[in-house]
């Protein structure tokens, strides 16, 4: 063991961190694109109208985060068995968006979702997910009961 060692460790206290203080800080990368790109894997989005609530995706699961709820008057024919997926378990691989028959699930470069309740980690994938134009999901707009689904007005 050598005595200089130590020592060494000493000019890190006066470097620049390789870290930065999210979310006081923009993240970037090395050109200074902001971060997430589009083809980030963040939270799910699905079309509850083209699910066909064939449960491929909660076979797929490595995780088993995705479970299914009965939703009264949903999607093609009134089929009503749709996802929910508990992001506390998800490691986001992908997997139910590659196996989707009708592609309605995506993945979303959305990837913040503040509370402080963990029940709010395990909801309905919705298209609302894919329409924000912030990477920050409100929890009021994720969140909803399968009672207070309402399908699309026809035209």
């Amino acid at each position: 063991m050598s005595i200089i060692k130590p020592f060494k460790a000493l000019k890190h206290l006066v470097l620049k961190p390789h870290t930065i203080r999210y979310p006081y800080q923009e993240h970037r990368d090395i050109e200074g694109t902001e971060l997430p790109t589009e083809r980030y894997r963040g939270f799910h989005s699905n079309d509850i109208e083209k699910c066909i609530g064939c449960q491929m995706c909660a076979k797929v699961c490595p995780a088993n985060a995705i479970t299914y709820v009965k939703i009264e008057n949903a999607g093609k024919k009134g089929l009503k068995w749709r996802p929910v997926v508990d992001y506390g378990r998800c490691c986001f691989c992908g997997f139910c968006t590659d196996v989707c028959p009708t592609k309605s699930l995506k993945l979303t470069p959305r990837y913040e979702l503040i509370s402080e309740d963990i029940e709010h980690y395990r909801f309905i994938p919705t298209v609302k997910v894919a329409e924000k134009e912030d990477k920050v999901l409100d929890i009021k707009e994720v969140l909803f009961s399968p009672d207070e689904y309402e399908p699309p007005a026809e035209e």
